[in-house]
């Protein structure tokens, strides 16, 4: 007979995975909306030269997430866990990120560059919409907006294909290396927590050393 605790537990898990797309859609509308807020702020008053570059950062971080995603879903535990005993700097992290690896690869690939890949074509036609200002021919506005919009969007499509490929090659370098900066916020959170502890044992020895005088 199956223990009653270990079927709570599978009961939350699945309360948690059947609430993970809900989560997903909310962080995905958060992250469109600071983006979008940000680039209409930005490339409102902003010369082509910084319209660019922001492009170029949007292309970038889709290219990258989308590697992380990849590189998630085809990592082995095995490496880290090897990693993990002989206490290597983000190889904990590393193997949370492979556990979890379907949350993962959905918020990298799918929220966060789908995002910035929505975002940097909207940044384009930004641009477009400069260069093409004045014209009077309007045919020729059409054309090169729509060879802005193709061009962002081969540029991309072409990084993540290259991309993807590397990530399957490097992925349990790739997410060490994630892994190892995800490290520095961890230890952060630790020191934080510790300090907290030794406040409060601390403050708990004052007061029993009051009580006894």
């Amino acid at each position: 007979m199956e223990n009653p605790s270990r079927k709570n537990n599978k009961v939350k898990k699945q309360n948690i995975k059947n609430y993970w797309p809900l989560k997903v859609f909310v962080i995905a509308m958060a992250l469109s909306l600071c983006f979008s807020i940000l680039s209409e702020l930005v490339l409102g008053v902003a010369h082509i030269v910084i319209a660019i570059i922001v492009i170029v950062i949007f292309v970038l971080i889709a290219i990258i997430t989308d590697m992380i995603g990849v590189a998630v879903t085809s990592c082995s535990k095995e490496p880290f866990v090897a990693m993990a005993s002989k206490k290597v700097r983000g190889a904990k992290e590393g193997l949370q990120l492979i556990k979890n690896a379907d949350k993962v690869a959905s918020l990298c690939a799918d929220v966060v560059g789908d995002v910035c890949g929505i975002l940097s074509g909207a940044a384009g036609a930004s641009i477009a919409l400069k260069l093409v200002e004045g014209l009077p021919n309007a045919s020729l506005k059409i054309l090169i907006s729509s060879l802005v919009a193709a061009f962002i969007a081969g540029v991309t499509i072409f990084g993540k294909a290259l991309g993807k490929r590397r990530a399957i090659d490097n992925c349990t370098n790739i997410i060490l290396r994630v892994g190892k900066i995800l490290s520095i916020f961890t230890r952060k959170q630790k020191k934080e927590v510790a300090k907290k502890e030794t406040d409060h044992k601390t403050t708990g020895k004052q007061g029993s050393g009051e009580e006894e005088k």
